[in-house]
């Protein structure tokens, strides 16, 4: 019987799997509130973070699993800005850690490494990974370099800067790359952790241009894909909003994955990337799959599945995140979708 994991690793390979696999990208602060408790609660345990997220992989059958889900501004937290984590939303930062690139000297990678959270998020991977790595094809999720950079500065300083002072905006995502690799690093050593994903919603058409795109997001994403790749690890870019503009990249910066919205057009996606780049969505996180019906998930999903048609290489999934606040049952009938 072919697993669930094996499933996700047939479609990144661009194989036509027995079936289409099916995810729930991301989740995080949903299966935090499903099992009861608060990020600030669990933050500093890895068995009780794994915990969370072997729930919700059983309980929804999921083919792909995001762990760390809604963990990811916890590295900028690190770095001394306060976080908002006494619920189940996803943690919000309360302020940045810089307040201007004047600054960047102060930054450091070790203090992060060391800090206890830090620390507990990243054996909770593990922790997940002994589990249900057999059989799920578990993920460990982070943001990309672009999106971390915004984390540390600020999105609108962040901006400022990349027409302003884009050199020492450079340095920054330098920096950014770099903590990412040095967090992920003892993650991969898993056996059963057999790839990554970066999401990167600042650097969404949404927010920037194609041309700042390709300046500041795509050589770091094409950094951390290669290192990833040398690691014997897939890799898998999430970017929000309308990606379109940008699938042609996708091709430079060489993912095994790319997940994407609702806004793209996933015919547009199979002509730019089938056969070349595993393409998973984009069922909506927030149309009938938060506020709709089982049946209008169904017909959303399988209006996906036509769009794409009978190839390999794509992984039926929501979109990008979605709210706490899903009804299982909505979650539940788009795992049953085959």
């Amino acid at each position: 019987m072919v697993t669930k994991r094996e499933l996700v690793q047939m479609a990144l390979e661009l194989k036509k799997p027995p079936r289409i696999p099916v995810a729930l990208l991301g989740g995080g602060a949903w299966a935090v509130r499903h099992a009861g408790t608060t990020f600030a609660a669990i933050k500093n345990d890895p068995e009780r973070i794994a915990e969370v997220f072997v729930r919700f992989c059983r309980l929804v059958g999921n083919a792909l699993l995001w762990t760390g889900s809604n963990f990811l501004n916890y590295p900028a937290h690190c770095l001394g800005v306060p976080i908002k984590d006494d619920s189940a939303d996803s943690p919000a930062l309360e302020g940045t850690v810089l307040q201007s690139l004047d600054g960047l000297d102060q930054l450091s990678v070790e203090k992060v490494l060391r800090h206890p959270t830090m620390q507990a998020i990243i054996r909770s991977h593990h922790r997940v990974a002994d589990q249900v790595g057999k059989e799920t094809f578990v993920m460990p999720t982070q943001w990309a370099p672009f999106t971390l950079a915004a984390r540390i500065l600020g999105v609108e300083r962040l901006l400022m800067a990349s027409i302003e002072d884009p050199d020492r905006l450079l340095r920054l995502i330098r920096f950014a790359t770099d903590l990412i690799r040095s967090i992920l690093e003892p993650v991969l050593d898993h056996p059963d952790i057999p790839g990554t994903n970066f999401s990167d919603p600042v650097a969404s058409c949404d927010v920037i241009s194609p041309a700042a795109f390709r300046r500041f997001a795509a050589p770091f994403l094409a950094q951390l894909c290669q290192w990833v790749k040398a690691k014997g690890k897939y890799c898998e870019i999430h970017i929000c909003g309308n990606t379109t503009p940008l699938l042609a990249d996708l091709l430079t910066i060489g993912p095994h994955a790319f997940s994407v919205e609702n806004k793209v057009n996933l015919k547009e996606a199979k002509s730019a990337l089938g056969g070349k780049v595993c393409v998973v969505g984009n069922v909506s996180p927030t149309g009938p799959f938060l506020s709709g019906t089982p049946a209008e998930v169904i017909a959303e999903a399988q209006a996906c599945l036509k769009a794409w048609g009978d190839d390999g290489g794509y992984i039926l999934a929501t979109g990008c995140d979605f709210s706490n606040q899903v009804p299982l049952e909505n979650m539940l009938a788009l795992m049953s979708v085959k």
